[in-house]
């Protein structure tokens, strides 16, 4: 039997390695647009900063690959999937048949379309390549702007701070980590970042990309009156899943390749997984794009590709932790509720949003988040979590 996967990452090595486990002699083709071997987009921050090298992104050992007999076409894109035929067609006009076919292709960066974007200068940062092209030029220019202040651009914005950069955060919301934090939480860390020398714009949009005769980036203009002067801009934004290879094929597709809870798709023997992948349980469909839900999701398709059955019996809750500037952040469910409760602990806040029977609802830790797994736990049984119940001591002190 062959196994194809597009994608080479987490999701698409942890399905390889639930395939090969079960399948000792099967055909496996991983297929990947990068030419780098698999590795970890969660630590391209550090590695610009310079407190990690390459090698340490890489997620498996280099024989990996020959180890688990897992044929590789790196640097060519999957251009086209052919569901009748079971084929998938590569850049380079090469076809390749396949009898499970798995969609792990991740997510591509949204790019503003500000006038003036299109030239030298623009990054995103999603990828090695994006972050070697960013290291390219740390030492020749001063100053940046990053647009949007999610994860991935207050990572950078920190990254490039440390490497002696001036930088510029620009977020059209009115708070930073829009999609995690609250505005109170928000603003507390918001403060702590401006306070290591980061200026954040909050509640601002650009409107152009200003550049001069010669096409060379010289700021970003900004609705309420006002330029930041930029050598280089980095768009942040967010990221949305990579379906270009998707067009005229039947496979049905929301914000992602939808599937069900075993990570198949609508089409027999084709399954989807990680960024990629809208998954569908219970009547609630959700991208989770997560590294530990792309994993998780990997190995599920994995196994029901070899007619092992496996599958989501929920989807996993939102969880998110970063650390910014030696600051750690952790937020989890909700930041809605029918109430809030907030507690100072000694390295910073929690706070609870509950449901109407006092159960878990969301929570925002700053500072030792070393108890998200038992905010977690108690959100996943629904245990009450009020100052009347008895876990409140052991919660909040």
């Amino acid at each position: 039997m062959e196994f194809v996967i597009v994608g080479n990452g987490p999701a698409a090595i942890s399905a390889a390695e639930a395939i090969r486990e079960t399948e000792k002699s099967c055909g496996i083709t991983v297929i990947s647009k990068e030419k780098e071997p698999a590795y970890t987009p969660c630590f391209l921050s550090r590695y610009v900063s310079g407190e990690i090298g390459k090698e340490r992104l890489y997620i498996k050992e280099r024989d990996f690959y020959e180890r688990n007999r897992i044929n590789t076409i790196l640097g060519n894109a999957v251009t086209e999937i052919m569901p009748n035929d079971k084929k998938v067609r590569l850049s380079d006009g090469t076809e390749l048949l396949y009898e499970r076919l798995l969609m792990a292709a991740g997510s591509n960066p949204v790019v503003p379309k500000l006038p003036g974007i299109e030239g030298e200068g623009v990054f995103s940062f999603k990828t090695m390549t994006d972050a070697d092209g960013i290291l390219s030029l740390v030492k020749k220019f001063s100053e940046v702007v990053v647009i949007g202040a999610g994860f991935i651009g207050l990572e950078i914005a920190e990254a490039l701070s440390r490497r002696g950069v001036m930088v510029a955060v620009v977020e059209r919301e009115d708070r930073i980590l829009p999609r995690m934090l609250d505005k109170e939480i928000a603003e507390i860390v918001k403060k702590h970042i401006q306070g290591k020398g980061v200026k954040i714009h909050t509640g601002r949009d650009v409107v152009y990309i200003e550049r001069d005769r010669k096409n060379k980036l010289k700021g970003v203009v900004l609705d309420k009156a006002g330029t930041i002067p930029c050598d280089f801009l980095i768009a942040a934004i967010g990221v949305k899943p990579n379906l270009e290879m998707l067009k005229d094929s039947l496979i049905m597709t929301g914000h992602g390749i939808i599937v069900d809870r075993h990570m198949e798709t609508n089409i027999p023997d084709i399954y989807a997984a990680g960024d990629i992948a809208e998954m569908e349980i219970g009547g609630i469909r959700k991208v989770n794009p997560v590294q530990m839900n792309a994993a998780r999701g990997g190995w599920i398709a994995g196994c029901n590709m070899v007619g092992i059955e496996r599958g989501f019996d929920a989807h996993l809750e939102d969880m998110n932790v970063v650390t910014l500037f030696g600051l750690s952040i952790l937020s989890l469910g909700v930041q809605k509720g029918s109430r809030a409760i907030k507690r100072q602990s000694s390295s910073g806040m929690i706070k609870t949003y509950l449901k109407e029977d006092d159960s878990l609802n969301g929570v925002q830790i700053t500072g030792d988040v070393r108890r998200g797994g038992l905010y977690l736990s108690l959100m996943r049984k629904g245990v009450p979590v009020s100052e009347k119940h008895r876990y409140s001591l052991e919660l909040f002190i």
